[in-house]
């Protein structure tokens, strides 16, 4: 199944491409075909455009052609800051700079310039080079100094052509003029005002950068003054403000009097002091919580240690002197009073020392509150001294750089000071314009070429719209392409033609149709003038000579010729047997020629598409079938008549007349086309007035 799937889509391909080809050769032949025919207009327009070329040679005034070259570089050799400047240049800055530079050449200005260097305005040498005339008056408001500067100027800028050959950073400059010697100049002087133009820029750059440069200068300037003064103010406010340690600080005359150093020392002491008071802390809380007697402090006092030995001796006298006494003797109340004593200055000199214990923990958590209090006092005013150095470097930084850029600036307007008119242009001169020897145009060569090919162009152009257009027929391959009919014969020109010319078409009509001769064949035409009526009439006498009984019917009722060519006088016809004047027997008359009979027109009716429209003309048709083997009908033309569309319809074939040469701009194609749409069938054409060859055929054409 693949397989006959692959075979059809090949069978259809090749049958395609074999179509296609075939289509192509026919156009191919159709085209040689016209080309052949119309060769005569083909040569003719050849050689009047060779002829035209020769004479345009001939009346043309020889100009020359002048080339002055110059070179454009990326940037000005010796260029002030060139190093500096110098950056990749891409193909699209190079395109860039190149147009730049070719439309600076067409400027008006520089053509302003080659004028006033050459001193063009008011030279007649100029003017007679390039062959035009010289202005004499003013136009307008213009002067006439003025309307001949215009026209220099302009004649400068039309005349210039500027190249610019490939991708390269060359241009050529070239003038033409019929003064060889003048168009040198002035391509000269193109390539020399460009090259100034390029240093006038430069200098003119070089002169605006070294003035922006020396006002940026001066702003540097007074921006490093405003922030050496601002630093020094700033500097000068610090240090009388600052205390004798920063200053100390600042010299660097001291260390240890440093603010860091300082501080640490009070850290130490801060410490040192927290431990006093935490311990003082302790040793009172100890006192006040504890019993007197226990505390180390009056253990380990001496004073103390004698009044508790002491106590204790009265205790034990008064404990002996109980065992004795009563208490209200003498000696015992005055051992108690004594023991009494001895308490009281115990815990007086108990408190006393608990006191003291009190007054060491408050003389502590006061040492160090006075420490804090002067490590913040110095925090402080090292904060301060770290925010003044911060501004100092600020202040010191924007020096720098305010001092740096004024430095750079310096140099580099230095640099172009030195510089200033020693740098070379952007554009160099490469080829200097020699004077032509030989003009540039007209160029003969190419000048005959053009002609040439431009002659065989519009001759080829002109035979197609004669082809398309016209539809003039010469010839049975005229014939069969306009309208695809056969040409079944050809009437030469000039005299009435011999009948015997005839012969071979009344013989082609014997196989009109199927059943042999038709019986009813309507002649026509598609204009007025082409020689139906007498075609008919001679076809008519070549049928009765062939043995055919014949009827002739002038349908032609606007202008009836049959008659006339029989050389009978009109009486009865067609016109009063379908209006009913008249009978069928009584309107036929025998013509004088042996086998033809004749059914004149008659009377002219007004309108005779009314009689035709009726139904009479089919009933006579089929009346006279039998008495004759066929009936010859004369219609009239068929363009602006209806006559002969109607008769058409009614007759069984229709033969179309068509004069050589004639039926241009597609009259025939119409007349055809209105014949078969109402039904006719045309078997062919007589080709009439025939000038030359009537058959231009080749037999292995086929058909």
């Amino acid at each position: 199944m693949t397989g006959h799937g692959l075979l059809i889509d090949a069978d259809s391909t090749s049958a395609t491409m074999e179509g296609r080809a075939a289509r192509f050769a026919a156009a191919a032949s159709s085209a040689w075909t016209a080309v052949r025919r119309h060769r005569i207009i083909l040569f003719v327009t050849m050689a009047l455009c060779v002829l035209a070329g020769v004479v345009f040679i001939l009346l043309s005034t020889p100009d020359y052609r002048a080339t002055a070259s110059v070179e454009v570089e990326d940037v000005p050799a010796g260029a002030a800051g060139a190093a500096a400047a110098q950056r990749q240049v891409t193909p699209s800055d190079n395109e860039a700079l190149m147009q730049t530079e070719l439309e600076v050449l067409r400027s008006r200005a520089l053509a302003e310039d080659v004028a006033r260097e050459l001193a063009l305005v008011g030279s007649r040498t100029f003017f007679d080079g390039m062959d035009v005339r010289r202005p004499d008056r003013g136009a307008g408001s213009l002067s006439q100094r003025q309307v001949e500067t215009e026209m220099v100027v302009r004649l400068l800028r039309d005349n210039l052509q500027v190249e610019l050959p490939g991708k390269s950073r060359v241009i050529r400059i070239s003038f033409i003029s019929a003064d060889p010697v003048l168009s040198a100049r002035v391509a000269n002087s193109y390539a020399d005002s460009l090259i100034r133009a390029d240093l006038k820029r430069g200098f003119e750059s070089g002169v605006q950068a070294r003035r922006f440069l020396l006002g940026e200068l001066d702003g540097a300037r007074q921006d490093l003054e405003r922030a050496e003064r601002d630093m020094a103010v700033y500097a000068a406010r610090a240090g009388a403000a600052a205390d004798p340690a920063a200053k100390d600080s600042a010299s660097n005359a001291v260390p240890e009097g440093t603010t860091a150093t300082r501080l640490a020392q009070l850290n130490a002491f801060r410490a040192q002091a927290t431990a006093d008071r935490i311990a003082a802390q302790k040793r009172w809380e100890s006192a006040r919580l504890s019993s007197v007697e226990t505390l180390p402090e009056v253990l380990n006092n001496g004073a103390m240690q004698q009044l508790m030995s002491e106590r204790a001796q009265a205790r034990a006298t008064v404990v002996q002197e109980r065992q004795f006494r009563k208490d209200a003797h003498p000696e015992m109340r005055e051992a108690r009073a004594r023991m009494a004593a001895l308490d009281d200055q115990a815990e007086m000199m108990a408190n006393t020392i608990r006191a003291s214990l009190k007054e060491q923990y408050d003389v502590a958590v006061h040492g160090e509150k006075q420490i804090e209090a002067e490590i913040a006092g110095v925090e402080r005013q090292a904060q301060a001294e770290r925010g003044r150095g911060v501004q100092m470097s600020i202040l010191e930084r924007q020096v720098d750089t305010y001092r740096l850029l004024h430095d750079s600036l310096l140099q580099r307007y230095r640099d172009m000071a030195s510089q200033a008119g020693f740098q070379a242009g952007r554009i160099q001169p490469l080829d200097r314009a020699a004077v032509p020897s030989r003009p540039s145009s007209p160029n003969i060569g190419v000048t005959m070429l053009f002609a040439s090919l431009g002659g065989l162009a519009l001759g080829l152009l002109m035979v197609a719209a004669r082809h398309i257009f016209d539809d003039a027929v010469t010839s049975a391959d005229t014939l069969a392409e306009r309208v695809n009919l056969p040409l079944l014969g050809a009437v030469p020109a000039g005299e009435r033609p011999q009948t015997d010319i005839f012969a071979p078409m009344a013989s082609s009509l014997l196989l009109g149709s199927a059943a042999g001769l038709p019986r009813s064949i309507l002649v026509t035409s598609a204009q007025e003038g082409e020689g139906k009526s007498s075609t008919l009439h001679a076809l008519a006498k070549a049928l009765a000579k062939l043995g055919k009984r014949v009827l002739v019917i002038d349908a032609d009722m606007r202008r009836p010729r049959q008659h006339s060519l029989f050389g009978i006088s009109p009486g009865r016809g067609i016109s009063e047997l379908m209006t009913g004047q008249a009978k069928m027997d009584e309107a036929i008359v025998e013509s004088g020629v042996p086998g033809v009979s004749l059914l004149p027109c008659g009377a002219i009716p007004p309108n005779p598409a009314e009689l035709l429209i009726t139904p009479v003309m089919d009933s006579l048709l089929a009346t006279v079938r039998e008495r004759y083997d066929t009936v010859l009908i004369d219609a009239p033309p068929i363009l602006g008549l209806s006559d002969a569309c109607l008769l058409a319809s009614k007759a069984q074939v229709t033969l179309l007349v068509v004069e050589w040469g004639r039926n241009h701009h597609g009259g025939l194609r119409v007349a055809v086309d209105r014949l078969r749409r109402a039904g006719g069938a045309i078997i062919g054409a007589i080709l009439t007035k025939q000038e030359g060859r009537a058959f231009e055929y080749d037999y292995h054409r086929g058909g």
